[in-house]
């Protein structure tokens, strides 16, 4: 296939809304239909695998790496859909482990996108697909071509109104954790925000959270899922470490519930573990000599763990280099960074969906570190990478959205 027809494709998708860069505060649509409207016209592609669906306000896509490796090390063949991507829309599709081809992505995208088109001309639901319908309708276009055993789905936002909850009957649905995200959409409570990501809950799947019993999040779930005719499955020890210790409790909840489905996963020991990494979750990364540690987080709890973590394993001073989302309660997010020596304040330019470095910069003012403004993401790397090589042991930490580590990875190296 040639790059120019790649490149149409993409034209066309571009072409389609993308909340993920709007304000979805004003106007977001707040249904399904579109997008059922496109798999019916696809012939429903979600019946042809057997489906885990994840959501959570952190871990989900680590939560559905694992699964999707551990099956995958047992011999199944496997897809996994995550947002966003990194550094190319192919990482949201993953077949194997990988990325999908531009070739498969590409003849995916057009039927989905022709199954779009065709509901314009005929005026049905369809008409109104937007760009994360259209890919989520890729992504299992994708899956039924290749013939996976299993595909993963991941939420993008919420749940009960998700592309993804399309599906019909998991395997597993999986809420990882509930925080306070994206408050203006879900919610302004745990409880609000556990309604919205237990909306994935289907009669006949097994139901499982990372969150604590008892809690407001999970008082919630464990209500829903008893109205979806199920039990829910607390999958939560307040000793875990780590992140990843949190998401693979989660993640062995799920494997032992396929297991007793006729699945056949790999033990989740330290190879699968390996093998599940995604970039930009506690991720080590260099810039010449300089040691930099890149972390999805953009909730304050994820921020605060990411710290912790980090700090954990190095002893010098850091620099924080930082973006946050507009939908972010920015003040509580950068909050734990008040132990850096140096805030580097940027933003994304283009996304049209993050604060300006200037705003970043005034929500940190009360953190009472030094702060440094540098609208641009790879000079806002440098700069912070610059001051760490200033003195031995020094460090940087880039936290607040994957948006920002998909602009800086390429200004790094592999540890």
């Amino acid at each position: 296939m040639s790059q120019s027809r790649i490149e149409a494709v993409l034209a066309r998708l571009d072409a389609r809304i993308d909340w993920e860069r709007r304000d979805r505060g004003a106007g977001w649509r707040m249904d399904l239909a579109p997008m059922t409207d496109l798999v019916e016209r696809l012939d429903r592609p979600d019946r042809a695998a057997r489906l885990v669906h994840v959501t959570g306000s952190k871990g989900k896509g680590s939560v559905s790496s694992m699964v999707a490796a551990a099956l995958r090390m047992g011999g199944a063949t496997v897809g996994v859909y995550g947002s966003p991507h990194v550094e190319r829309i192919n990482e949201r599709i993953r077949l194997g482990g990988a990325p999908i081809g531009d070739e498969a992505f590409a003849r995916a995208a057009a039927r989905a996108l022709d199954a779009a088109d065709a509901a314009e001309r005929e005026g049905s639901d369809g008409a109104g697909a937007s760009w994360f319908d259209v890919v989520t309708a890729t992504a299992l276009e994708a899956f039924r071509e290749e013939g996976v055993d299993w595909a993963i789905l991941e939420v993008g936002l919420g749940g009960r109104l998700d592309s993804t909850n399309v599906v019909e009957t998991p395997e597993a649905c999986v809420v990882t954790t509930v925080e306070l995200e994206h408050t203006a959409i879900l919610g302004s409570t745990r409880g609000a925000i556990a309604r919205e990501k237990g909306g994935i809950f289907k009669p006949g799947a097994h139901l499982v959270t990372g969150c604590a019993r008892g809690s407001e999040a999970g008082d919630v779930l464990e209500a829903l899922a008893a109205s979806a005719g199920g039990a829910l499955e607390f999958a939560h020890d307040p000793s875990d470490r780590s992140f990843e210790e949190r998401n693979a409790r989660v993640a062995r909840a799920v494997l032992a519930r396929l297991e007793t489905r006729g699945a056949t996963p790999a033990p989740l020991d330290t190879a699968a573990l390996e093998a599940a990494r995604l970039p930009g979750r506690m991720e080590s990364r260099r810039v010449g000599d300089v040691e930099v540690v890149l972390d999805g987080a953009h909730v304050a709890s994820s921020v605060e763990g990411a710290v912790r973590e980090a700090r954990a394993a190095r002893a010098g001073l850091f620099a924080a280099l930082v973006a946050v989302h507009r939908e972010k309660d920015a003040a509580a997010l950068l909050a734990p960074l008040a132990g850096a020596s140096l805030l580097v304040a940027t933003t994304i330019p283009g996304s049209g969906v993050h604060l300006a470095a200037e705003e970043v910069a005034a929500a940190a003012e009360a953190l009472g570190i030094r702060i440094e403004i540098v609208e641009e993401p790879r000079e806002a790397m440098a700069r912070a990478a610059g001051w760490a090589a200033e003195a031995a042991g020094r460090w940087v930490l880039g936290v607040g959205s994957l948006y920002l580590v998909g602009a800086v990875r390429g200004a790094t190296e592999s540890a």
